[in-house]
């Protein structure tokens, strides 16, 4: 899989999309559902960003 990068970034997207469309007022298992995939979105995007700065260096 050569564009992995790509598709981390919009998984991450979709997590963090996910998260916010979240109703955590009610529940406490639903506040910690929506932090846990606020945090793998965010750590899913730095790892694409990470790759991405990884992998333009590599090529000059």
């Amino acid at each position: 899989m050569k564009n992995r990068t790509g598709l981390m970034v919009a998984v991450s997207i979709i997590l963090i999309i996910v998260s916010s469309q979240l109703n955590a007022a009610e529940s406490r298992m639903l506040g910690a559902l929506q932090q846990l995939l606020l945090g793998l979105g965010l750590v899913g995007c730095l790892l694409a960003m990470w790759k991405w700065m990884k992998g333009s260096r590599t090529r000059k």
